[in-house]
């Protein structure tokens, strides 16, 4: 009987210590669900920002944020997300940046003002949808904006950036983005969608403990070609002769992805091939058979040691860099129409900056340098204007 009765008293310390131990975790998950999850959006490597300091977006920037989440009772950390449209596994907030030090606030999807009395302890619009970490295991955050127009003042594209949860390109989540030059005048009134993924799970007892920080990235490539007379001096050329670049083949329209897969991944940006049998094309095609062509945009300043600078952002296969200029001013003048091919089937990759520094000669293109190199999210990114800085070429 004792055997017994010792066997009941240690079955119920037992129960009684898994009953405390589940409460205490209960308490601590509902604890974490009702953590509104806050953020802070830098521009920098995420290595080097967390390491030392940080170079933010600027106050009173706007962006695009959805979070993924395993929605499943059973699920784990190795579980798949499911259907990637889902409201159940997909949210979408507006953020805008509240200060100088990248802390993001959810706000109206207007982004219209809103008065004191209408902001919580976090500064946050009390009509803006917020997001709340669901559980322990991995959330992603994809956010997206537009760099040429951070605070959608010139196109309100940051406010249109998720226009219909429908928008594919080859059955994947993506949005379309106009490369044509149409009536632009500069880089800085091209689309420059930029974009920063991030996975994460609550860890901390405190909000600010589980803070998210997102770090956003190029998802076109920028193109820059810097001209001058060749050391020869067989053609003596003043900048005004130089009329225009243009860069062949280059894809017309861009895609980024705004959705995750199923697998927790991300597609690539992409774009629409050119398809030279368009009948678009057919009325140049003799004198450019890769279809499209992107007049470049002079650079108020060029880079020093050139007689002209030009700039633009593009995406796509590049075939080829063309280049017209005259030997005076005269009205008869001779016009030369170069192009360099040393680019043929050039598949340009996002984030990355092309520089092709050339040296002209009559008639053809003497020397040509060209430098591949990462294009950073740095603080010349976020200049006033949006316009790309030049960077001494280092």
């Amino acid at each position: 009987m004792k055997f017994w009765i010792n066997i009941y008293i240690i079955m119920a310390l037992v129960l009684a210590g898994c009953t405390a131990e589940q409460e205490t975790f209960d308490e601590g998950l509902q604890q974490i669900e009702r953590m509104p999850v806050l953020f802070s959006a830098g521009n920098t490597d995420a290595v080097i920002t967390r390491a030392a300091s940080a170079s933010y977006m600027p106050k009173n920037s706007h962006f695009v944020c959805s979070m993924f989440f395993h929605a499943g009772v059973n699920d784990t950390i190795g579980s798949e997300f499911g259907a990637p449209v889902a409201d159940v596994n997909m949210t979408t907030a507006w953020l805008k940046i509240s200060n100088s030090t990248g802390n993001a606030v959810y706000w109206n999807k207007a982004y219209s003002e809103v008065v004191k009395d209408s902001l919580d302890i976090y500064g946050f619009d009390v009509n803006s949808k917020c997001f709340y970490w669901q559980n322990r295991l991995n959330h992603i955050f994809l956010a997206l904006t537009d760099n040429n127009d951070l605070d959608g003042s010139i196109s309100n594209s940051s406010l249109k950036i998720y226009p219909d949860v429908t928008d594919k390109y080859k059955d994947k989540y993506m949005l379309a983005y106009d490369l044509t030059r149409g009536d632009k005048t500069s880089m800085a009134e091209q689309p420059d969608p930029i974009l920063a993924l991030e996975t994460a799970r609550p860890s901390g007892g405190t909000p600010e403990a589980n803070r998210v920080k997102l770090f956003f990235k190029h998802q076109f490539a920028q193109v820059q070609v810097n001209l001058k007379s060749s050391l020869d001096q067989s053609a003596v050329i003043d900048s005004a002769w130089i009329e225009r670049v243009e860069l062949l083949g280059v894809a017309e329209t861009g895609y980024v992805p705004y959705c995750i897969l199923s697998d927790g991944t991300l597609p690539a940006a992409t774009s629409l091939p050119i398809n030279v049998d368009d009948n678009k094309y057919q009325s140049t095609i003799k004198d450019n058979p890769y279809g499209s062509s992107f007049n470049m945009f002079k650079r108020s300043t060029p880079v020093g040691g050139y007689l002209k600078s030009f700039e633009c952002i593009a995406f796509g296969t590049l075939q080829g860099i063309r280049i017209t200029w005259r030997e005076s001013d005269a009205a008869d003048a001779v016009k030369h129409v170069t192009t360099y091919k040393g680019v043929k089937n050039l598949t340009l990759k996002s984030g990355t900056k092309y520089i092709y520094n050339m040296e002209l000669r009559r008639s053809l293109i003497a020397e040509v340098t060209a430098k591949i190199k990462p294009w950073d999210m740095d603080t010349a990114n976020y200049s006033a204007d949006g316009t790309i800085k030049d960077d001494n070429q280092n």
